[in-house]
């Protein structure tokens, strides 16, 4: 596997995965009324979003998206054809790593409140805890920079 900085021409890929997905699924024509569209991901690139693309046995099978500024990891999504091979842990880890070296010290995501969506068990087995506030049927995750020391106040 390998994981890669996502460009302009991944684009096409990013959309069909995530719209392919199983859980938190959303159409192209949902995802366009949230204002996710082939033409933003262009200005998400200029704005310095982290995206990424993992690319196994020669397909893209998974993407994530960071969004910097606000802390956050936006999305990350595994085509179903390729879940429970590591893609969502080894992009997770990339995302985590990129946010956490520029700057962030506590880093979030949201994702469907419902607990029996897999994202769940997902997240905190890789160390996020819910902090229970929920939005719109969303609830928030936060994960701290684990090289800072409680007695790390620079």
């Amino acid at each position: 596997m390998k994981i890669r900085k996502a460009s302009t021409s991944d684009v096409s890929a990013i959309f069909a995965i995530r719209s392919r997905v199983r859980e938190n699924h959303l159409s192209v024509d949902q995802l366009a009324e949230r204002g996710i569209t082939k033409a933003a991901f262009g200005k998400w690139i200029a704005d310095g979003y982290g995206m990424w693309v993992a690319d196994l046995d020669g397909a893209a099978a998974g993407f994530a998206i960071a969004i910097p500024h606000e802390a956050t990891l936006w999305a990350l999504f595994v085509d179903p054809d390729f879940e429970g091979r590591g893609v969502g842990r080894a992009l997770l880890r990339v995302a985590e790593e990129w946010l956490f070296a520029k700057g962030c010290n506590d880093i979030s995501l949201t994702t469907d409140a419902d607990p029996k969506i897999r994202a769940h068990g997902f997240y905190e087995s890789h160390g996020w805890h819910c902090t229970g506030d929920a939005d719109k049927g969303q609830v928030e995750y936060i994960k701290s920079n684990p090289t800072l020391s409680l007695f790390d106040f620079g």
